[in-house]
């Protein structure tokens, strides 16, 4: 990785640590009361280590430099990878118009990829930043790109990130009534991202499981969503997201 990638990697952890924060206070079934610190408000090292600021209402939130961190907001239709008309890998389609849009947005500079990356990260079920069919598109064109540039070999294991691509063209990480170990959907999807992934990228995974299900008191829906975009965070960081783009 380059060295936007590592610092980056210091920027993803340090975004965890604002998690606490920001998630709903589970009061016995009560998730309707969210609360999160500003960012700039909520001191973080790259450890994890943080320190929590009086909440404030969601959507009143700036940090220090303006606005949170953004998502591209890329159209997308109800249905994708199972659709006819999604049609990835051709030049005609809904997936050809999306990761037009897309790449043009992310395509510009560094700063936009890290901004992006990091609302990735601080996205919760209730205030998606990044909506997750987003960054499965993303994910997708860093694994296309990767097998462009001969960059698609996975850290762990012999296999490449391209057979992940197939199988997401297939639409295996839409069947959420799969009865495997890995559970179908996205937590298949999660399964493989993890075991291609490099020790780097599970301590990622690692660490946001851990801070997700301390701050939720175990809640499921909120670890799981926190895993899973910390690993497409990782994926992205192992292929050189912050300096090639998509």
């Amino acid at each position: 990785a380059g060295v936007h990638s590592a610092h980056m990697s210091a920027t993803v952890v340090a975004s965890f640590a604002s998690v606490p924060a920001r998630v709903p206070c589970l009061a016995r079934g009560d998730r309707r009361r969210s609360v999160r610190a500003a960012p700039g408000r909520v001191s973080a090292s790259a450890d994890g280590a943080s320190g929590e600021s009086a909440p404030v209402e969601p959507d009143v939130v700036e940090g220090p430099d303006g606005p949170m961190p953004r998502g591209v907001g890329v159209p997308l239709p109800l249905e994708t990878w199972t659709s006819p008309t999604w049609n990835w890998g051709s030049a005609r389609g809904d997936a050809h118009d999306a990761a037009a849009v897309v790449r043009a947005e992310l395509n510009t500079d560094v700063e936009r990829r890290r901004e992006w990356l990091v609302a990735l990260i601080q996205s919760t079920p209730l205030m998606r930043l990044v909506p997750w069919e987003e960054a499965k598109l993303v994910m997708a064109l860093a694994w296309q790109l990767s097998g462009h540039r001969g960059t698609d070999k996975c850290e762990s294991g012999d296999g490449s990130w391209l057979d992940l691509m197939e199988r997401m063209r297939q639409g295996v990480f839409e069947d959420t009534d799969e009865k495997s170990l890995s559970g179908g959907g996205d937590r298949a999807l999660v399964y493989e991202l993890e075991q291609r992934l490099g020790p780097a990228g599970r301590g990622l995974m690692g660490q946001a499981r851990q801070v997700a299900s301390e701050a939720t008191n175990g809640d499921e829906e909120w670890t799981h969503d926190a895993v899973r975009r910390a690993a497409c965070a990782a994926m992205l960081l192992d292929l050189e997201f912050l300096e090639v783009g998509i």
